[in-house]
C-alpha cells in the first residue's frame, strides 16, 4: 500500500482542526440520520408525511445546485445527471432522516437518550466517519479493490 503524507508533516498540529471539525460534523449528521432511521422503523414519525414536501424541496436544490457547478466545471453528457441524481438521493435521504432523528430526539429523549439508544447510534457514526476518511485518503485502493473481483 502506498504510503501518503502524514498529517504532522510541515503543519504542526494545527492541520488536525480542520480534519477533526468535519469529522466531528460528518459524525453528528450520521447520528441524526440513524437516529431518524430508528424513529421510522418504531413508528415515531407520525408527522414525516407533512414534512414531506420540505424534504423533496431541498432534495431539488442539491439537484439544480450540482448541475449549475458540474455545468461550470465543462463537465457534459449524462455523468452530470447520474451525479446530479447521486447528490440530490443523498441529500434527501440526510435531510429527511436527519430532520426526523432530530424530532425524535427532542420529542422522546427518554427513549433516546436515557436508553443509551444514542451513544450506541453515536459510536456507530464514529466508526463510518473513520471508514469514510480512511477511504477519501485512499480512494485509489478502494478503486481499485472495488475493480477487481476480490469483493
Amino acid at each position: 500500500m502506498a504510503t501518503r503524507d502524514s498529517l504532522l508533516d510541515g503543519r504542526g498540529v494545527a492541520g488536525f482542526g480542520p480534519l477533526v471539525a468535519t469529522l466531528c460534523g460528518c459524525t453528528v449528521v450520521l447520528t441524526a440520520v440513524f437516529l431518524g432511521g430508528v424513529a421510522l422503523a418504531a413508528g415515531r414519525a407520525g408527522e414525516f408525511v407533512a414534512r414531506l414536501p420540505l424534504y423533496v424541496l431541498a432534495s431539488a436544490v442539491a439537484f439544480i445546485a450540482v448541475l449549475l457547478v458540474a455545468d461550470h466545471a465543462r463537465t457534459h453528457g449524462t455523468a452530470i445527471l447520474a451525479r446530479a441524481a447521486g447528490v440530490a438521493l443523498v441529500g434527501f435521504a440526510t435531510v429527511s432522516l436527519g430532520t426526523e432523528g432530530v424530532v425524535d430526539a427532542l420529542r422522546h429523549t427518554d427513549t433516546v437518550v436515557y436508553s443509551h439508544l444514542f451513544v450506541y447510534l453515536l459510536s456507530a457514526a464514529v466508526v463510518v466517519s473513520g471508514v469514510g476518511y480512511w477511504a477519501a485518503r485512499n480512494y485509489r485502493d478502494v478503486r481499485d479493490l472495488t475493480a477487481t473481483d476480490s469483493l
